[in-house]
């Protein structure tokens, strides 16, 4: 029901016997026609889903969870611990963000709609998260006819592969796949025993980068050192802004950047989640009180006001994280207001650019792009790295299909643009032979 020649929007209706499972319930995101789908009512009936079996926390897994409360959902939703604590912060977050766009615009009447509304409010995510269940990895768990356990997918902090079976046939949902050299989350588990394999394909076209990205952060440090400019990186904050925050952490304590350059942590939902690393430092390579450490080194910017006078300053040079990774909304679009003018300035993209998002617009070069109903000129320097992404590359994505212990039946590819799966069905054909299909929106596969 989504993620199907598109990145964003993951659902997955599995039905067995008269029980109807969703495996992931994701906001689709990117181009106008695709954010429009969530205003649509779902292709089917919420009220006859008896569960939601959720991967992980991110918006385009998690995000339409308020949506599906909202028409009739009425059942529980499945997740490890740090997803369960994760996604309450994130869609609490989402629906504030949202309140406050809408907002935003009816009080600068820049938006098309009167009044423009928010997908959905706080009251909507407060009556979905009671319904929030968590599940330990490797701890099988019925639902109706099916059985459902966890892996870890080592993508961000508890993210999750899922394994439903009948007794009889087994689907095996990917999620999203982390890095095999991630420095922070673990390397993806082996792919189980199954017969069907839906699988994510977001890079599935090409390899990242052989250069690191501690090189390339400390590449774009010191070229904002010698500018005296700012370093602004736009990031998710889950999973990629704690990367950062290592990252430039140990390039500061190795001496390979000036230590007094300041690291301001522009998000409020990303310093809880900072949190989270601590509590459950044994979903990640840190050990006990390392990511702490970590933080007391950061300035965390806490309220609107702050996040104005950072804007205000115009000195530097400075580091500043700030969420959404995509430039879809938050706080970061101030801060290109303020800083993309400004030649000494320069704005890195750590990680995946939907198209249709402007994010987008300035990997792909625009000089100029479209923020609060203005239009804002891009003349600092842009830099995008695909050495942070959070996702498995082509080899990567291979490397997990063949760490099971015989080829499934057919693979399903997910979860990635038309030329990406495409690509990435060609090369699974030519090296291993196997069946794979890249499934249509809404398309329905029996599996018997």
């Amino acid at each position: 029901m989504g993620a199907a020649g598109t990145v964003t929007g993951s659902k997955f209706l599995v039905n067995d016997k008269g029980t109807r499972i969703l495996v992931d319930c994701g906001m689709f995101q990117g181009f106008k026609d695709l954010r429009e789908l969530n205003w649509q009512d779902f292709p089917f009936d919420t009220r006859d889903i008896n569960a939601v079996v959720l991967t992980h926390a991110h918006l385009d897994h998690c995000g339409a969870l308020p949506l599906l409360v909202k028409r009739g959902f009425k059942g529980p939703i499945y997740c490890t611990h740090p997803t369960l604590e994760l996604t309450q912060i994130i869609l609490m977050d989402s629906a504030k963000i949202q309140e406050e766009d809408a907002d935003y615009a009816n009080r600068k009447g820049f938006s098309k709609h009167r009044p423009a509304l928010p997908l959905y409010t706080t009251e909507d995510v407060e009556r979905t998260l009671p319904m929030l269940k968590p599940i330990d990895l490797h701890t099988p768990f019925q639902i109706g006819s099916l059985t459902i356990e966890f892996f870890s997918s080592g993508h961000i902090l508890g993210a999750a592969s899922a394994s439903v079976s009948n007794g009889v046939k087994k689907i095996h949902f990917s999620g999203d796949l982390g890095r095999y050299s991630d420095p922070l989350m673990p390397e993806p588990e082996a792919l189980s025993k199954t017969n069907y394999v839906v699988m994510e394909s977001t890079y599935g076209d090409r390899d990242h980068s052989n250069v690191s990205s501690k090189e390339v952060l400390k590449n774009c440090i010191l070229e904002i050192a010698k500018s005296r400019g700012v370093l602004l990186i736009p990031s998710f904050a889950v999973g990629r802004a704690q990367n950062l925050l290592f990252e430039i952490t140990e390039l500061k304590r190795n001496g390979e950047v000036p230590a007094q350059i300041p690291v301001y942590f522009n998000s409020p939902m990303g310093h809880e989640v900072a949190k989270l690393y601590e509590e459950y430092h044994g979903f990640h390579r840190l050990g006990s009180g390392q990511f702490a450490e970590i933080m007391s080194e950061v300035h965390t910017v806490k309220t609107a006001e702050d996040s104005k006078a950072l804007n205000d300053d115009k000195s530097g040079p400075k580091i500043i994280i700030a969420a959404s990774g995509m430039l879809t909304g938050g706080r970061v679009l101030h801060h290109v207001k303020a800083l993309a003018p400004d030649s000494r300035n320069m704005i890195l993209l750590a990680g995946f650019q939907t198209p249709g998002t402007r994010g987008h617009s300035l990997l792909t070069g625009s000089k100029e792009i479209k923020i609060h109903g203005l239009y804002v000129d891009i003349n600092c320097k842009v830099v995008s790295s695909d050495s942070f992404s959070a996702h498995a590359d082509r080899s990567e994505l291979l490397r997990w299909l063949k760490s099971g212990p015989q080829a499934p039946e057919r693979v399903f590819l997910v979860h990635g643009e038309s030329q990406s799966a495409d690509e990435l069905r060609k090369r699974i054909n030519r090296d291993l032979n196997w069946d794979v299909v890249v499934p249509r929106m809404n398309q329905i596969i029996a599996t018997n």
